[in-house]
């Protein structure tokens, strides 16, 4: 049985209220709470072509960076969507990091260094020093990278960057009915594949 908690807890609203007021130990309880998710969610993204090229954890540290820095954007209402909105930042930053490898690096001004800020970076790697893939964890993300493309983005959109059937179904085009029956068949498949890596 595959079973997702969702990341989000009672204290995840204190937690981001506290950060957004300058608590150092806030923000990073709250990104310890989220990190190792949010790092098979970036490795997944990235596929193992750009996992060759480019380090995941290089992509965890700019996403926290980069959401340090619009922190404020997230209104307190929003706490159950941190995922998803994390999960946006995580993919413009694969995009962008993807984009600047393809142009081979031609126009290496417009790269952002994220060392820059000794403050964000101190943050982050507190965060990032946390992160743990334990066999678990691997054995989850080798039975996703095994499914089909399609049952993959649901299990992708669904569990992993929270989002509603109605937002799911607006992204692939498809009624929400269509979306939970295709949730449930790649369920039972990333069980099966489990259950197979298990034996």
């Amino acid at each position: 049985m595959v079973t997702f908690r969702p990341m989000e807890a009672p204290a995840t609203v204190d937690l981001l209220r506290q950060a957004k007021a300058g608590s150092p130990d806030a923000l990073n309880r709250l990104y310890e709470r989220c990190a190792g998710r949010l790092l098979s969610y970036i490795r997944l993204r990235m596929g193992q072509p750009l996992r060759a090229r480019l380090e995941s954890r290089d992509i965890l540290q700019a996403t926290f960076l980069k959401s340090l820095t619009h922190l404020d954007q997230l209104e307190g209402s929003e706490t159950g969507s941190l995922m998803a909105w994390l999960a946006r930042i995580a993919e413009n930053e694969i995009r962008d990091r993807a984009d600047f490898e393809g142009r081979q690096r031609r126009d290496a001004a417009r790269e952002v260094p994220i060392d820059d800020d000794a403050a964000f970076r101190a943050s982050a790697h507190s965060a990032l020093s946390e992160v743990i893939l334990d066999e678990e964890a691997l054995q989850l993300e080798r039975a996703l990278e095994a499914l089909s493309p399609a049952h993959r983005e649901i299990i992708l959109l669904r569990k992993f960057e929270e989002l509603s059937f109605a937002e799911i179904g607006g992204r692939l085009g498809k009624s929400e009915d269509a979306c939970r029956m295709l949730l449930a068949r790649a369920m039972t498949a990333l069980t099966l594949k489990l259950s197979e890596t298990a034996g």
